[in-house]
């Protein structure tokens, strides 16, 4: 895919050069003379999610740093709903002054895509900041199912035609739509079980009511080391240092399928560009911290910190291949 297929973070890569308040009194950064009132209040980083998911943990960890950083508290605010749409919102009612942020995830591109009357346009509305974290997907399974490969999994499923389901976290989710795709390239019919998150959807496959999953790392990789899930494959073009042992889709006989979720933040558009700057700094420096990798590594989720030029330029590329892909996937809008 962009962030999810064969043009991902790798490309875009090479150009990385309840409320929490920490105060602290920092020596002023290099980026100051640029912004040099900036942050004269607290920051805010609005959530469109609820509390306690991977979003809401790198949101807590990142705001924690800047705190003590900037010397003004960030506050994390969980606004979920409408699948981001609520959270998104927020942004939208605020001065562009770089005091508010959103923390969405790719759901920021693949909405626009998937719902018929979107309230935005992500590039019109909104000032892409940076991607805060890569998150991997792998093919899960339970492990007694009897398929051991990814090649073994497919056949499964061209023998009997609609036998096999897989779940998802909910219609146009990552999980959704990277299993949706494969299953096309694959030749597979299969069926797609959508659940309210993705911790129902383990369950049931943990229980057998549905054979597979495209899951993201936050979600999969503790149940992959705790022997609960057996991991196929991971979707990124290369192996997953958490997972080395495990292969790639391409690897196993489907070469350019690449399946990234990304976090990021977003300013509100017409944000002063000093001030993006001061933020990107801030962030970049943050994602540098130790404590913020120990925090990342254990979620599976790979820091990102690509300036606002790239950013941008993957959000618009992420825009234009998910709307091509959800019109080859013949998935209705809602």
């Amino acid at each position: 895919m962009r962030s999810l297929h064969s043009m991902s973070r790798r490309q875009f890569g090479a150009a990385i050069g309840a409320g929490l308040a920490v105060s602290a009194l920092p020596m002023r950064p290099a980026w100051a003379a640029g912004a040099p009132d900036f942050p004269s209040k607290p920051i805010r980083i609005v959530v469109p999610f609820a509390p306690g998911g991977p979003t809401d943990l790198m949101a807590r960890a990142i705001g924690k740093s800047m705190s003590v950083s900037l010397g003004q508290p960030v506050i994390v605010d969980n606004k979920p709903g409408g699948g981001g749409v609520i959270g998104m919102g927020e942004i939208v009612r605020q001065p562009a002054d770089g005091y508010t942020l959103v923390f969405p995830s790719i759901l920021a591109v693949t909405n626009p895509a998937l719902m018929r009357d979107y309230p935005f346009d992500t590039l019109r509305d909104f000032a892409p900041l940076t991607v805060v974290g890569f998150v991997p997907h792998a093919v899960v399974v339970r492990p007694d199912f009897p398929a051991k490969t990814l090649p073994e999994l497919v056949a499964l499923a061209k023998a009997k035609p609609d036998s096999l389901s897989y779940g998802s976290s909910g219609n146009g989710t990552s999980a959704h739509l990277g299993a949706a795709l494969f299953a096309q390239r694959a030749g597979m019919q299969v069926v797609h079980v959508p659940y309210r998150g993705a911790g129902p959807a383990v369950q049931d496959l943990l229980g057998g009511q549905i054979q597979f999953m495209f899951l993201d790392m936050s979600s999969a990789l503790s149940q992959i080391k705790a022997g609960k899930l057996r991991a196929l494959a991971v979707a990124p073009s290369k192996r997953f240092v958490g997972l080395p042992d495990v292969p790639t889709v391409a690897e196993q006989g489907f070469p350019g399928f690449d399946i990234h979720g990304w976090y990021g933040l977003l300013a509100r558009a017409g944000t002063p560009e000093p001030v993006m700057n001061a933020l990107y700094a801030e962030v970049k420096r943050a994602l540098a911290t130790d404590e913020v990798r120990r925090i990342f590594e254990a979620q599976g989720i790979e820091p990102g910190g690509m300036p606002p030029a790239a950013f941008t330029a993957l959000v618009q590329s992420d825009l234009a291949w998910w709307k091509r892909t959800v019109e080859q996937l013949h998935i209705p809008q809602q």
